[in-house]
């Protein structure tokens, strides 16, 4: 991963820990050196689900809104600490979306007891309409289906489920065992106004079409994670909905230690947390109005990014990085907004009031640009580093031939090139991916041959 990544995020980097938004700042701050990027990572998912009243516009399609819905995997080997997100996940979850689940779950219990003991001609009450967030990953399409519809009629709106899995080999195992098959579901879940339904004809069943939209985050190894993310989901676009954070197997972080939030710091995530679901909730259980967040001064460098890459795919012929740039950024930016709301609940908090003053709004929008910027190069490496090689493969079958136009950077190297040679074409070049992708892709396309560790030489 470090190769992957040393052209581009050695001279990209999040804000410092103090300068990072609310909760996330003391995440990552409690984090040891070697965690605190991952940190970072695991933190978004589970605090964008609880962000589910908040709206934005992208500025690629202004005409619609987006709802801040991610999915993330935290991948790493066995026994290389991954249990970190789930400690995260806890700390965000336990006292909000799971604790009003909790009460929601209970009248569903007794409703089936209650179901259980009845009469043969003893009439059942009514089904309680609940409004549970947090899902498993063996929830069936049924029950999915059913939750999803229940938001709409009892709120009026839909709502953002939480999804979490220290094992992603859990999922992939409740697909084939006859639950929900995620996959085609995350799909729709990734986009809000994409419709999923189902419609059968049994009485004993429920039918409806819904508004599914789902934040996740898994954990995964190496293995689990290919077979989940395999061709069919990697032809489907699952991948280029996914944020991969890799962990590095270091034997020397085994000794680094997550330190234990002070009181003052519990104090200060407890209250971000009460005020995102105060906006969620009214105190009667209401669904407060959705909030539109003015995002529009991030959009240059929105553009920027997609046109930088644009270029990239221009001189490498890489399809990968033409199809991932988008979503990429997507990713990015509603993350970016995330960080953003909790900067302005924060300023909320202080000030009991909903702007910011003019000089924080500076600093702060100068963090976010600062990790959008880091956040839409991390998503696209992660992809590329994890499935670019495979998707590019895929795509060159498809089209029945090896694309015949060379990359203009294949072009602009000698006939025999070093490795050297060519990070200083990429740097010249103003480009961002690593040699190691270019190198890896020549090869594929049968443009180069390897000559030993360091050399090529151009067919």
């Amino acid at each position: 991963m470090e190769d992957e990544l040393e052209t581009t995020l050695d001279r990209l980097s999040l804000p410092k820990d103090k300068d990072l938004p609310p909760i996330i700042r003391e995440i990552v701050s409690n984090a040891p050196c070697s965690r605190k990027v991952p940190s970072f990572i695991a933190s978004l998912a589970p605090l964008c689900a609880l962000a589910s009243r908040i709206r934005v516009k992208y500025y690629h399609d202004t005409t619609r809104m987006h709802s801040l819905l991610l999915q993330v995997v935290i991948e790493g080997a066995q026994s290389c600490g991954k249990s970190f997100a789930a400690d995260i996940e806890g700390l965000i979850m336990n006292d909000t979306l799971k604790a009003r689940d909790k009460e929601q779950r209970r009248l569903e219990q007794e409703y089936r007891e209650k179901k259980k003991r009845r009469k043969a001609n003893e009439k059942l009450e009514e089904e309680p309409r609940t409004t549970i967030r947090v899902i498993p990953p063996t929830i069936s399409k049924t029950v999915l289906t059913k939750r999803a519809d229940f938001y709409e009629r009892i709120l009026g709106d839909t709502l953002t489920f939480w999804m979490f899995a220290e094992e992603l080999a859990q999922v992939t195992d409740a697909g084939k065992q006859g639950y929900s098959n995620l996959r085609t579901i995350m799909r729709t879940a990734y986009d809000l106004g994409s419709l999923f339904g189902i419609d059968y004809a049994s009485d004993n069943s429920y039918s409806a079409i819904v508004d599914i939209n789902i934040c996740s985050m898994f954990c995964a190894t190496p293995a689990a994670l290919d077979e989940y993310y395999d061709r069919k989901a990697i032809e489907g676009g699952n991948i280029t909905r996914c944020i991969v954070c890799q962990l590095d197997d270091d034997v020397e972080s085994d000794n680094e230690v997550f330190i234990p939030y002070s009181d003052s710091q519990l104090q200060s995530i407890n209250a971000i947390l009460e005020k995102m679901m105060q906006d969620t909730y009214t105190p009667e259980g209401q669904l407060q109005p959705t909030k539109e967040i003015d995002m529009s001064w991030l959009d240059n460098e929105c553009r920027r990014f997609i046109k930088r890459k644009a270029k990239e795919y221009s001189l490498s012929g890489s399809e990968a990085i033409k199809v991932f740039r988008k979503r990429a950024s997507v990713s990015a930016f509603r993350a970016t907004t995330l960080c953003y709301y909790l900067y302005l609940l924060e300023e909320s908090l202080k000030s009991q009031s909903s702007a910011f003053s003019n000089q924080s709004s500076v600093a702060i929008q100068n963090h976010c640009i600062r990790i959008y910027r880091f956040l839409s190069e991390y998503i696209i490496h992660g992809m590329l580093n994890r499935w670019g090689d495979k998707f590019n493969e895929l795509n060159a079958k498809r089209a029945g031939e090896a694309p015949s136009q060379k990359p203009r950077l294949y072009d602009l190297c000698t006939e025999t090139f070093t490795r050297d040679q060519l990070k200083l074409l990429i740097k010249q070049q103003e480009l961002t991916s690593p040699a190691r992708t270019f190198i890896s892709l020549w090869k594929k396309l049968k443009l180069i041959v390897e000559l030993d560790k360091n050399t090529f030489k151009k067919i």
